[in-house]
């Protein structure tokens, strides 16, 4: 038996003491009577009653209402003293709750409750098992560490923030939720080494880690325990079944763009064979079905080929219940055509003007060229600071700052660390990075070259095209941004002023196709494609048209968020916690596109383990049973209010 005391003050005790002693006088004290006449002797026998209570030190009569009072008053403190019986586990003192809330949690494997809801109430159980002098705080973790209640010994705020405390989508990362732990439990030190002048900053606290967990994580060892004790409380089965979508994208055919392939890898990462179909839906509409069959613990892959617009949405779904919901529907999408904005500054050049005059460049493209002149006015140094440009191409001319846009220098140096090497002569290509996307479908072996120069780029620079003599062609990053330039002139003056020919590569079908390149990759320009996917929970950075002030985001048949973009049209979506594809409108009109999924192959295998690693040790599951404390004193007060009842019928009868 064990009692924890409801009253701490001294003389609270005392006044309930003095109770008992109080109401045994009171049958002890006489009360002055007046004298009265009565018409008739049946009331004598009261007075004669009171005349035995004329002494204040008189012998006490046997009294059932007094009896009854007494037992009251000391049943109230009984109650007072909460007595009740615990079981003989290990003292809990100072704990730790870890509660894992990423997706594999969501499982509906134990029967009733899903994972979550199952750890919440083993959680509870611990909490209503403590006592006024043990301490307990909770986090919860999914790819991050939640604080959700700090250390405290209130078992109604531990409770409140257990019952806060939701399931996400996200991956698990414990390492997060360790550390959190560890800032508390673990002393820290004022350096780093173990020399003589280190110094103990803060007392040890240890404290028992109980992490509630199906223990869907990586090996954890990179991380000392210390003064933290693990216990680990297994969530779940370890037979399972589980069909999951792992991948699935869509990609527009090169020959054919109105023909569309999509592709899929389904995993079994239950216990247990399943056969069954997986469906591919446009909006509400079912485009194609495939029947699958995967044995335990192996995967598979399907193809779905299909006719779709520009900007589509695809859902697909495995026509079959399992125990997580969350991987059986995937999303992907084609992205709409983003056209892109290009500054040309050049005294004149006829073929790089057609080749953005190309019906495949136009497509994507808006070109405004302007002469060397332009650099020099106010308006260019507005147009700079507005951002209004994708990509900025000087030909045969250089700017006093490069701009904060990527840029293209042709024949010309950009200002900066960039130098030439050796005087102009004509060029022979003895080496092409073929694997850049800028030289993607480009043969340049044919071409000819009369005047060209090498040049020596700044620290990080990549040569894509190499001359006998040097790089030609050489591409930097800068600040976030790229510069690309060219070693020599495409078109050039004669000394009458003339425009002559540098080289034949202008007639060549590698051309406008390099320039095509150039718009993809430098300026951001695509067309329609594979939307990108990006994990749950996942902040996603897009660039958008930078004339854009506004734009909505959010998923199909959901209330889409108001956003504004960044100067430079960048633009960041945080709450991305929900799978679907996000459509990027200006009013109606798809600015962008991208998918969300889990796409876990750790989250989908779902089957609990029996054991852990945690810094280095092997943590076996723990039994899950809680061992509560058994209160009496809510039965004491019971039994006080039915004698309270019992005492005041009594007396009603007897007066009556």
């Amino acid at each position: 038996m064990t009692w924890i005391p409801a009253l701490q003050s001294p003389w609270l005790w005392g006044l309930l003491a003095a109770v008992p002693i109080g109401i045994v006088l009171l049958y002890f004290l006489k009360l002055r009577r007046e004298p009265v006449e009565v018409p008739s002797t049946y009331l004598w026998m009261r007075t004669i009653e009171d005349l035995h209570v004329n002494s204040l030190l008189q012998r006490l009569r046997r009294s059932l209402l007094l009896l009854a009072q007494l037992l009251v008053v000391a049943l109230a403190a009984i109650a007072l003293f909460r007595p009740g019986l615990r079981g003989q586990s290990e003292s809990l003192d100072r704990m730790v709750f870890l509660l894992d809330s990423s997706a594999s949690m969501q499982a509906t494997d134990l029967e009733g409750n899903t994972r979550f809801e199952a750890a919440k109430e083993m959680i509870g159980g611990q909490i209503d098992a403590m006592t006024d002098q043990d301490s307990a705080m909770l986090i919860t973790f999914d790819d991050r560490a939640k604080v959700m209640q700090s250390f405290t010994s209130d078992r109604r705020r531990l409770r409140d923030a257990l019952q806060r405390s939701e399931v996400s989508n996200r991956s698990t990362d414990v390492l997060s939720a360790l550390r959190a732990a560890d800032g508390l439990a673990n002393p820290r030190r004022s350096s780093e080494m173990g020399d003589v002048n280190d110094v103990q900053v803060a007392d040890a606290m240890p404290a028992t880690l109980k992490l509630y967990s199906d223990g869907g994580f990586s090996p954890v060892t990179e991380f000392d325990l210390g003064n933290l004790t693990p216990e680990y409380h297994a969530v779940g089965t370890g037979e399972v079944d589980n069909l999951a979508i792992i991948a699935f994208s869509a990609q527009r055919n090169v020959e054919d763009p109105t023909q569309v392939q999509a592709f899929a890898t389904i995993a079994n990462a239950g216990t247990v064979d399943v056969s069954t179909t997986v469906s591919l839906m446009i909006g509400d509409d079912l485009v194609d079905a495939q029947a699958v069959d995967v044995g335990a613990s192996e995967q598979t892959g399907i193809s779905f080929a299909f006719a779709a617009d520009e900007a589509t949405t695809m859902r697909l779904r495995i026509d079959r219940k399992d125990q997580l919901d969350l991987d059986n529907v995937a999303y992907a999408g084609l992205s709409p055509i983003r056209s892109v904005r290009v500054l040309v500054v050049t005294p004149g050049n006829e073929p790089l003007e057609l080749a953005l005059a190309t019906e495949k460049a136009a497509k994507i493209c808006t070109a405004d060229v302007v002469s060397p002149d332009f650099l020099e006015s106010e308006s260019f140094e507005k147009r700079m600071l507005s951002g209004v440009d994708d990509l900025v191409i000087f030909d045969r001319c250089r700017p006093d700052a490069l701009p904060a846009t990527n840029t293209f220098s042709i024949g010309a140096l950009p200002p900066g660390e960039w130098s030439w090497r050796g005087d102009p002569q004509p060029v022979v290509l003895v080496d092409v990075d073929r694997s850049h996307p800028l030289l993607r479908f480009v043969d340049l072996f044919s071409l000819l070259i009369f005047q060209g120069r090498s040049l020596d780029g700044p620290d990080g620079s990549a040569v894509l095209v190499e001359g006998d003599a040097g790089p030609v062609l050489t591409i930097a990053p800068r600040d976030g941004y790229q510069d690309l330039v060219l070693g020599f002139e495409v078109v050039s003056q004669d000394d009458d002023g003339a425009t002559v020919a540098n080289t034949n590569w202008y007639a060549e079908r590698s051309w406008p196709v390099f320039i095509l390149n150039v718009l993809r990759y430098l300026a951001g320009a695509a067309e329609a494609g594979g939307a990108p996917s990006h994990p749950t929970g996942q902040t996603v950075r897009l660039r958008l048209e930078s004339a854009v002030d506004e734009v909505t985001v959010g998923r199909e048949a959901e209330t889409a968020r108001t956003i504004q973009p960044s100067e430079t049209g960048f633009l960041e979506v945080v709450d991305t916690d929900q799978p679907g594809n996000y459509l990027v409108r200006d009013d109606d009109r798809v600015l962008s596109l991208f998918s969300i999924n889990l796409f876990d192959r750790t989250e989908s295998r779902i089957a609990a383990k029996p054991e852990i690693e945690l810094g280095y040790r092997s943590v076996e599951a723990a039994d899950n049973t809680v061992q509560q404390r058994q209160e009496y004193w809510r039965i004491a007060l019971l039994v006080m209010l039915g004698l309270l009842a019992v005492e005041w019928w009594y007396f009603g009868k007897r007066i009556a």
